[in-house]
This record gives structure tokens, C-alpha cells and sequence, in this order.
């Protein structure tokens, strides 16, 4: 399943102007005591999952996912959650992204557990969560639920046939599923039926009977395990098919409310509409200064830290003065300078892992190409390790993107990792988190961080949106009779709405570094400066080729592989000139060696295409299963997973 960025919406639950404020005011407590998460029990399961899927023509799709689910003895839960994907890549664009607009969504349940439903974004930023219970009640034993929504622009259209291709139950599932059938009904009847389950890329079959109703059942379906359905349905019964793409006088009970009173109400929604934002602005910008600007160590030169058994006095704030560095920083591999640096672990940074791990000699990168169009491709061939190497284990996320990239085979092509490999870069993301903090450079996850500040503000953005949309009248007829030329109303969920895009505005910027982050990132763009003014008389032609690698996967991170690569070409001048002949790199095989900037643009495509090929998924770009390469567990589009809370 493709996993890409979005905003949290959740359901439009009306409140009081004293409970908004309140919200605003738990900003900081919320965030800063983070959230436990409680482990599921082998015993927390579904012991039946079916869905029914209705296919309008104009290709959304109604859902009805009726769950049983056997919560364990003897744990508080509260009910059940349903992750539901509604954003993904698209075909091989780099700059584009499909969205299953997600809408009308409810839930029920037939065994009476409560089912109060908050929607809201996942943090993997491709999911919506839906909540289903009661925060202030508990349920046990096994319960059952009817949760119902509305996917916009999920069929695929081709020329000969519309196509539903659907995780049932995604890849990422960590929950067991029990009996879990599904049924698909639309305009015209399937001709054609699908049904794969198993571990993601798995071919194993599961049953699928074409129909006007078409009916899939798949057996039990263990955690890290999905279920892909596909239905093939006649073209004329659709429309275009295109895939959405980016680039008051009276109170609620009935009762009148007096003048006096409704002018009381306009004035507070007023003045309370007029504070939220500057309460947000006071409140966030406080926060921005005490807690989020990067801490550094006072009296020492940037880029330096205390010995062992020392201490230097921490400051935060302050200019960053960055002197020249002719090495990276001791032991920081490229993927963790680039996280160091924007606070973020992006695919150039997962990219330039994997040309380091080259370098270093765990794997060869062989310059292909690939079909009609004599298009790049790149052969990736895992070596065996040295004695050295042994010696030294690799980072978890150095060592789960080998695993990642040769879980088939020894030597495998680049392209042939599209569509298959995203589980395995969120893991390493995650893992790159995990490693700065563990190393003492940031308190917590940025991206963690990051997320919480901006559910926080979406929150406070789209409740409002949606309450005034939703409860549109009672909101327009709060202090209808205040005398205001503003609805006080809409005053207070603009204010509301203002308040959250400056939560998640300087939310953004509350991920700071530690005093021995920032002594890092120094010492980063120290080097960074050293690899753009390098000048080729100081650099040995014997070490030349060395020196160019080892230091190659860092430019790369930075975005200066070129200006890298040219000081290296006025070495390489120089060494011809004198009868040297400069070696060429062990772990590259691509083309005529001669050129260190065709190394290094090389390397530079080979980094764009990898982070375009990590972040594929077929169904979510648009691809039929019924293909020449078939469908596969975990390739349809949209999904959904879950369990309970």
C-alpha cells in the first residue's frame, strides 16, 4: 500500500465555546505527555470480517464492514479502530498522488457496545483511523460492529473493463482475521474474479466467484498478512472513471432564547473567535522558543562536544557559526546526517543507505538498461561479507534495507522492486528515527513530533469546518440577535479554525535537536562546505578514487554530488597528465569508467529512480491486477486494517 501525506478529519461533534477553549489551552499537555500504546493480546481478534462493497457509476464505491471482534479477557478496551487507506502514489510520477476521497462514514453495533465514531488521520499520513466506541466505557467478550463509508474515485478504468482491485485487508495488518469474506456489486455484473491472499507479494489464491454479485473468501489471515480482491466489471455501466490527483434566536432544544441572552452568546462567540488565535499564537510561540529551538553547547567551538566524563552548559537558540570540515562526522553514516539535517529520513536519504552500503562493499551497483527505450535500470548484487565487515554489525535500518532489497535473491534488479518494496522503507524510516533519537540527537521522533502538533491543528481546523457545514443553521442562529454584522457563529469557528493552522504551523517547528544533535549537524555542514570547495591539488591520485566514493554517498544527501564530482575530474586531468592511471571503483560496474561526474550523475538517478521505485504500489497507481504480471496480496489500492482500543 502506497503511504503519503494528509490532513486529520474528523467527525463534526458540536462544542460549547468554553470546551474550544479549553482545547486550546491543553495544546501543550496533550502533546508534550505523548501517547502509550497498549499491546493486543494473542486473544484480541476478529473472529469474522465481511465486507460489501456497492459500485456507483461514477466509480465510488459504498462500504459496509460488518466485524466481529473477541476483545481479551481481563483488559479495559473500548471498542474497535479501522485504518483505511485514502492516499497513495501514483503510476511513476515523483510529484503526484491519488486520493480515495473518504466520506459518510457511521458505525453500529447489532450486540449494543457503544459506537461513537472520531475520524481522524493515521500517522503514516496515508490512512484515515476510525475510532468506533466509548472512551468512558469499556466492552468485553466478543462484540459486533457495522462500519459504513463512502471511497470516491477507487475503480480503475481501462479501455475494454472497470476494475475494483482492493486490499480487503492490508499488508500492514497486525491483527489476526478469522473467517473473512467480502461481496461486489455493480452497475453491470463481474465477468472476472480475483482473490489473493498471504504475506505482501504472495500468489497464493483464495476463492472468487464472478457474478452480479460477486462473493471472495479467503482463510485465516495471520498478522502481517493482507487479503486482495479484484473484480472485473463492464466498461459502459461508468462514467469517465478519472482518479482524483494533487499536485441563534432559537437554542438547540427548541427553547427561546431572550435578547439579553443572545447578546450575551454573540458577544462571547465574538470575543472568543477574536482570542483563540492569538491565545494559539501566544501559547505555540512560547512553546517555539522555551522547547523548540535546537539546544547547544555554550563555550565550545560548533561542532565540538564534551569529552568523556566532562560537561558543558546547555543553551538553546543562538547563531550557528560553521567552520569548514574535511571528514564527516565520526561514525554518521549519510542516512543519519541527512535525518540530522532536515529532521527528516526522505528516500534521497534511504537511497544514498544503500550506494554507502556499496561502497563499504556489502553489494555491487551494475548500470543497466531495461526495454525498448533502452531506459536505466541498475542490477544490485549482494557480496559476500569481509572479515572486517563481520567484525562490525551493520545499523538495524543498514541491515533491514539489505534484507529489504535481496529478500528474493542475490542479485536483483532495481525495477523489479517497484510495486513490492514500501513495507520495507517505512520499516527503515522508522528505524532512522529510532537511531537519532537513540544516539541522543533529538528527545523524540521528529516525525512523530511533527505528527502530533499537526493532528492537534487539523483537528481544530476541520471541526469547525465540518460543525458549521454539518450544524450549518444552528451555528448561523448562535447570538443571532446580537446586532453583529458577523454571524457570531462562523466568528468563532473561523477563530477556532485560525488557531489550528498556527498549532500546526509552529507545531512543524517544535521538533528541536539536542546540544549533541546540533554538534552533528555543525560538523555536517562543515563537510558540506569542504566537498563544494575542495580543491583538486590537495587530493592524492593514488587516494583519489577512495576518497571520491567514501565521500560520494554524503554528496548525494546534500545535493552536490556534481560540484563533488568535478574536483575529482581536475584530479583525474592532472593524474593523466603525470602517466597515472586512477582506478576504477570495485562496487560500481557501470559503463566506461573515465568520467567521476558520470559516477556521480549516475548515482544522482540512480537515488531519484530508487525513491520513486521504494514508494510504488501497483493498484494504487491505477495498474490492472488481470495483467501480464498478474495480481498479488497487497497490490490493490485503498485497504483497510485495524484493531481495537
Amino acid at each position: 500500500m502506497s503511504q503519503l501525506g494528509g490532513t486529520v478529519r474528523r467527525g463534526g461533534r458540536r462544542r460549547e465555546p468554553a470546551a474550544v477553549a479549553a482545547l486550546v489551552l491543553a495544546l501543550a499537555a496533550l502533546v508534550l505527555g505523548g501517547a502509550s500504546a497498549t499491546a493486543a493480546s494473542s486473544d484480541d481478534y476478529a473472529s469474522s470480517f465481511h465486507v460489501d462493497f456497492t459500485i456507483k457509476q461514477d466509480g465510488s464505491v459504498d462500504v459496509a464492514e460488518t466485524i466481529a471482534w473477541h476483545f481479551p479477557d481481563g483488559e479495559a478496551r473500548h471498542g474497535i479502530e479501522r485504518y483505511v487507506v485514502v492516499r497513495a502514489g501514483y503510476q511513476d510520477r515523483e510529484n503526484t498522488y491519488r486520493e480515495y476521497p473518504i466520506s459518510k462514514v457511521s458505525a453500529s453495533s447489532p450486540s449494543g457496545a457503544p459506537s461513537d465514531v472520531s475520524v481522524s488521520d493515521a500517522a503514516d499520513g496515508a490512512s484515515v483511523r476510525i475510532r468506533v466506541g466509548n472512551p468512558d466505557q469499556t466492552v468485553s467478550g466478543t462484540q459486533r460492529y457495522v462500519v459504513r463509508y463512502t471511497l470516491e474515485a477507487i475503480v480503475n478504468g481501462f479501455p475494454d473493463h472497470a476494475e475494483l482491485y482492493y486490499n480487503l485487508v492490508g499488508s500492514a495488518n497486525d491483527a489476526l482475521y478469522e473467517n473473512v469474506s467480502a461481496s461486489v456489486t455493480g452497475p453491470g455484473p463481474a465477468d472476472r474474479a480475483e482473490c489473493f491472499y498471504g504475506e505482501l507479494g504472495s500468489t497464493d489464491r483464495c476463492t472468487a466467484t464472478p457474478g452480479a454479485t460477486a462473493q471472495f473468501s479467503a482463510p485465516r489471515v495471520e498478522p502481517g498478512q493482507g487479503v486482495s480482491i479484484l473484480a472485473s466489471l463492464p466498461r459502459d455501466g461508468f462514467g469517465a472513471l478519472e482518479p482524483v490527483l494533487h499536485e441563534g434566536e432559537v437554542s438547540s432544544d427548541g427553547g427561546v432564547v431572550t435578547t439579553q441572552t443572545s447578546r450575551a452568546l454573540g458577544a462571547l462567540a465574538l470575543g472568543t473567535g477574536a482570542a483563540l488565535p492569538l491565545l494559539a499564537a501566544g501559547l505555540m510561540g512560547t512553546l517555539v522558543y522555551t522547547r523548540g529551538r535546537d539546544e547547544q553547547y555554550a563555550g565550545l567551538t560548533p561542532g565540538l562536544a564534551p569529552g568523556a566524563g566532562e560537561s558543558a552548559p546547555v543553551v538553546r537558540g543562538g547563531k550557528r557559526v560553521t567552520a569548514v570540515q574535511f571528514t564527516p562526522p565520526q561514525g554518521v553514516q549519510p542516512g543519519l546526517v541527512g535525518t540530522v539535517i532536515d529532521e527528516t529520513a526522505n528516500t534521497v536519504d534511504v537511497s544514498a543507505t544503500l550506494v554507502d552500503l556499496a561502497v563499504r562493499g556489502y553489494l555491487t551497483i551494475e548500470e543497466t538498461e531495461k526495454g525498448a527505450f533502452r531506459s536505466k535500470d541498475w542490477q544490485l548484487t549482494r557480496t559476500a561479507p569481509t572479515a572486517e565487515q563481520a567484525r562490525t554489525p551493520l545499523q538495524p535500518y543498514e541491515e533491514a534495507l539489505l534484507n529489504g532489497v535481496f529478500s528474493t535473491a542475490s542479485s536483483v534488479r532495481l525495477s523489479s522492486l517497484k510495486n513490492h518494496f514500501k513495507p520495507t522503507l517505512s520499516r527503515v524510516q522508522g528505524l532512522m528515527y529510532d537511531e537519532v533519537v537513540r544516539r541522543g540527537w533529538f528527545r523524540r521522533s521528529p516525525a512523530a513530533q511533527r505528527g502530533a502538533w499537526t493532528t492537534l491543528g487539523s483537528l481544530m481546523i476541520f471541526g469547525p469546518i465540518f460543525a458549521s457545514v454539518w450544524l450549518g443553521g444552528a451555528v448561523s442562529r448562535l447570538g443571532a440577535g446580537s446586532g453583529s454584522p458577523v454571524p457570531p457563529g462562523f466568528a468563532l469557528a473561523g477563530g477556532c479554525a485560525l488557531a489550528g493552522a498556527i498549532v500546526v504551523f509552529l507545531g512543524r517547528r517544535m521538533a528541536a535537536r539536542t546540544a549533541a544533535g546540533s554538534a552533528v549537524l555543525a560538523q555536517s555542514e562543515g563537510f558540506k562546505q569542504y566537498l563544494v570547495t575542495a580543491e583538486a591539488a590537495q587530493i592524492r591520485w593514488e587516494e583519489a578514487q577512495d576518497v571520491f566514493s567514501r565521500y560520494l554517498p554524503y554528496a548525494i544527501v546534500f545535493g552536490v554530488a556534481s560540484q563533488w564530482a568535478a574536483t575529482f575530474e581536475k584530479v583525474a586531468e592532472a593524474a593523466a597528465a603525470a602517466g597515472h592511471v586512477v582506478t576504477p571503483p570495485l562496487w560500481y560496474l557501470g559503463g566506461n569508467f573515465g568520467s567521476f561526474s558520470g559516477i556521480a550523475d549516475g548515482m544522482d538517478s540512480f537515488a531519484t529512480t530508487a525513491g520513486g521505485t521504494f514508494t510504488s504500489t501497483p493498484g494504487s497507481s491505477g495498474g490492472s491486477g488481470f495483467s501480464a504480471g498478474g495480481g498479488f496480496s497487497g497490490g490493490g489500492g485503498g485497504g483497510s486494517s485495524g484493531g481495537s482500543w
